[in-house]
Parts: C-alpha cells; sequence; structure tokens
C-alpha cells in the first residue's frame, strides 16, 4: 500500500519592509521619469522661444524695410520678456508695444550689442543694424542649456549654438549655408545650378519669388546619384538678400557651382567646403 504525503503551502503577504522597497523603487523610478519629462520639454520650450526671438528679429527687420507706417522698427530684451517696438527708441509706454513673455523656465542672457543697451534698431532703406552682437536664450534651472541668437551687421538675425544637440551629431558645416548676397534679386531671371561635368539646371527666379521671398527645393540626379538641395531667402530688400541653402555633404557628393543670371554666388566641392566667388557675397555663415 503506498501512502501519499500531503505538504502543507502557507500563503503569505508582503511585509512592511518589502512594501516599503517596492514604493521606494517605485519613487525613484518614477523621478527618473519626470526628470528626463521635464528635460525634454525644456528643450523643446527653448528651441520654440529661442525661433520666436529669431521670428520677431525678421518682422521688425521686414516692417522696416517695407517702412510700414512710414516708421522703423526694434526690438527691445529683457531677461523674461521681449518687446517688438516701432520708431527709433524703445518706450515701455508706448501703446504699439508687443509683448513675449518668456516661460518661466527660460531667461535671456548675455545681451551684448555694438553700442551697449539692449535694443536693436533697423535701418529704413538697407534693413542693416548698428546693433550687431548676440544673445543668449537659456534654461534658467541649467544655463548650460542654451542658444545663441546672432544678429549681423545686414539685420539678419538666426541661431548659431545649439548645445541641447548630442554630442558629435551636429556639425556646422555645409549642410546649412547662411550668406548676404548685397544685390537686390527681384528682377533676376535666372538661378542657374551647375554640376560639372554632368549636367545644369536652370530655375526660372520669379516661379519661386514672391511676397519678397525666394523658396525652391528638388532633388536632381547628377550621374546616377541624388542631389537633394534648398535654397531660400530669409529677408530681401532693394539692395540685398539673406540667402540660406541646405545641402546635406553626408548625401550630396557632386560638386556645385550656383549663379544668379551671370554672377557664380557660391561653389561647394564634392566633400561639401565652400568657396564664394562673388565680390557681392558677404557673411557666410555655415549653420
Amino acid at each position: 500500500m503506498f501512502q501519499v504525503s500531503s505538504f502543507k503551502f502557507q500563503e503569505r503577504g508582503f511585509t512592511i519592509i518589502e512594501l516599503l522597497i517596492v514604493i521606494g523603487v517605485s519613487a525613484i523610478l518614477a523621478t527618473g521619469v519626470l526628470v528626463s519629462y521635464r528635460s525634454a520639454n525644456g528643450g523643446i520650450e527653448l528651441k520654440t522661444n529661442a525661433f520666436k526671438i529669431v521670428d520677431v528679429l525678421n518682422l521688425a527687420r521686414q516692417r522696416t524695410i517695407a517702412s510700414l507706417g512710414a516708421s522703423s522698427y526694434g526690438v527691445h530684451f529683457e531677461a523674461s520678456q521681449f518687446v517688438l517696438f516701432k520708431g527709433a527708441d524703445y518706450s515701455a509706454l508706448d501703446p504699439d508695444n508687443i509683448f513675449y513673455v518668456l516661460p518661466d523656465t527660460l531667461e535671456i542672457a548675455d545681451v551684448i550689442l555694438a553700442g551697449g543697451g539692449s535694443d536693436v534698431v533697423f535701418d529704413r532703406i538697407t534693413g542693416k543694424t548698428a546693433q550687431s552682437g548676440s544673445l543668449k536664450a537659456q534654461l534658467a534651472s541649467d544655463t548650460s542649456k542654451f542658444k545663441i541668437i546672432n544678429i549681423l551687421s545686414s539685420g539678419r538675425a538666426d541661431i548659431s549654438s545649439d548645445t541641447l544637440a548630442p554630442a558629435g551629431t551636429r556639425i556646422a558645416d555645409s549642410r546649412h549655408m547662411h550668406f548676404t548676397y548685397e544685390q537686390g534679386v527681384s528682377l533676376a531671371g535666372t538661378l542657374a545650378l551647375d554640376f560639372p561635368p554632368f549636367l545644369t539646371q536652370n530655375i526660372t527666379f520669379s516661379d519661386y519669388f514672391s511676397g519678397g521671398v525666394f523658396d525652391w527645393s528638388g532633388t536632381i540626379t547628377v550621374d546616377g546619384s541624388p542631389q537633394v538641395l534648398r535654397i531660400h531667402t530669409h529677408a530681401t530688400s532693394p539692395t540685398s538678400a539673406d540667402f540660406s541653402i541646405t545641402r546635406d555633404k553626408r548625401y550630396n557628393n557632386k560638386e556645385l557651382h550656383i549663379f544668379l543670371d551671370i554672377e557664380n554666388i557660391i561653389n561647394y566641392s564634392t566633400t561639401g567646403t565652400t568657396t564664394e566667388n562673388s565680390i557681392f557675397v558677404q557673411e557666410i555663415i555655415p549653420q
């Protein structure tokens, strides 16, 4: 006769110590997620507001060039806000002021302008400014996270530094190139993209020029290799145009010469280095 042994299983609940450990680990994980979220959200806010500063500077310049209200315009900077104002001098009580208040997480710092002060005013005829310089938009809680906004003497404004980009992933080179062309472009006829010795692509300038802005983008196959480009202007005046060329050298591997009508304005080598071939091309800045 076989005897079947019976085993007694005892169920037990969590002890207080085990519960505290679980709660502690959960709290640590939740804190890590929250910190990561806040960091990512702060980076997004910083980028958004840095571009808003650039947009408002360019808006003030465009209003000035257009002589809106027969006036010049400028931008005034403070730690917690910036202000689009009408006229040559900023007045806090002017009813025409447009205020842009920064989120509590951000601040403006290190405003360094030619002649001192915290105002950038544009010239009514040329769109240039005597207050060229730079400023920072930064996280109030971590000032090592910032973006630098440059204001050039041509009046063009843009972001030139991005410390939020992962190390080694951002290279200031010919992938994104800005320059000022010291000639009016409203009557330009042809933008020619010459890929020697393979082909030349002619673009009718007026087809892509509207409202004072030129913007063309496309893919051109050169010797079996697609070349992807975007050429546009940030601003134009009767005497100048601020061009931006996006040509990522990781993918564009052909020599390129760019002409505006018969003027050879800028050239790219196969490795992406650039040279200007025109006395009218000024202030080339890799982004």
